[in-house]
């Protein structure tokens, strides 16, 4: 067992195909298969199993997985902690994010960051959703990541960059379209989406929901971007009750309405990162590029 193999095995385990694996690690696919059927008779134990033209980890595979993200993420901080002690900043960030910066905020902020460092270090950008990002964060597959606040993790470090604001959209066509406001009560007279239970989001909304009295809302759906579609292309009674990012703008046949007594600020974004982990020059240098950022939004609050 070697290193190679191990990343090789990690990069099968996160795109799950072995073309496409075998491209992302600039080498051939009769190389990645010989080196994961290696790996797999040394372990003595099948690491995955064919599903189609793709693969699925078996429950072998998911178990060493976790294994391989902490040992390799263990030599990235020794590799890190020697480079953190260059005087000059080079080298990757892996970045992730939710929809929630990809409006301006994002694009801006990289472009400004690059120029300040003339391109020495690269910034590899990843979606996801909060969940997940911190998840990933615990792995360490990324350094840092812009998401929600997610309670009692107090291994994770949250900076806050932006807010967003909770508003109703319906489509163009809609009967409330032509309103600026509605109370919350008209939307128990809405077929209503929002996000759903089990994220920083939804669990706010759905709390916020039931102190309004409002009932029957679909609580299904994990970004914004996916709502937004639904709504663009659904007519009738429905509406979403979700924040004015990406998700909103990218469709031209919606209309937002505020909802009387929807807080200001609904929503804050957090850069995020590990406190455990040693983070590269390059990262350290990001995350304190973020936090001085003058396009972060000064009236964040500091808690929500």
């Amino acid at each position: 067992m070697n290193l190679s193999q191990l990343n090789y095995f990690k990069k099968l385990a996160e795109v799950l195909h072995y073309t496409r694996a075998a491209q992302e690690l600039f080498i051939t696919q009769p190389t990645l298969s010989g080196a994961i059927s290696s790996l797999e008779k040394e372990l003595g134990a099948p690491l995955f199993e064919r599903n189609g033209r793709s693969v699925m980890l078996t429950p072998y595979g998911e178990v060493f997985y976790e294994h391989v993200c902490l040992a390799l993420r263990a030599i990235d901080d020794g590799v890190a902690a020697v480079s953190a002690r260059s005087s000059a900043s080079f080298g990757t960030v892996n970045l992730g994010t939710t929809f929630t910066t990809q409006d301006h905020y994002l694009p801006t902020l990289i472009k400004s960051f690059e120029e300040a460092f003339d391109k020495r270090v690269v910034v590899k950008v990843s979606q996801g959703f909060t969940n997940y990002l911190t998840e990933a964060l615990h792995r360490g597959t990324l350094d840092v990541a812009f998401c929600g606040k997610r309670d009692n993790e107090t291994d994770i470090e949250y900076f806050p960059v932006k807010y967003c604001e909770l508003a109703l959209y319906v489509r163009e066509d809609h009967p409330l379209a032509q309103e600026e406001s509605v109370p919350f009560a008209t939307l128990n007279d809405v077929e209503l989406h929002t996000y759903r239970r089990g994220t920083p989001i939804g669990n706010r909304v759905s709390k916020m929901l039931e102190e309004a009295d409002v009932i029957g809302a679909n609580l299904n759906y994990d970004d914004d971007v996916s709502m937004g579609s639904f709504l663009s292309y659904n007519g009738g009674n429905a509406g979403a009750l979700m924040l004015d990012s990406l998700g909103a703008q990218l469709f031209s046949n919606l209309r937002q309405v505020r909802v009387e007594g929807i807080p200001d600020r609904f929503y804050t974004v957090y850069l995020a990162c590990h406190k455990k982990h040693v983070h590269s020059r390059a990262v350290s240098d990001f995350i304190d590029f973020v936090k001085a950022y003058p396009g972060n939004d000064p009236a964040v609050p500091e808690a929500e």
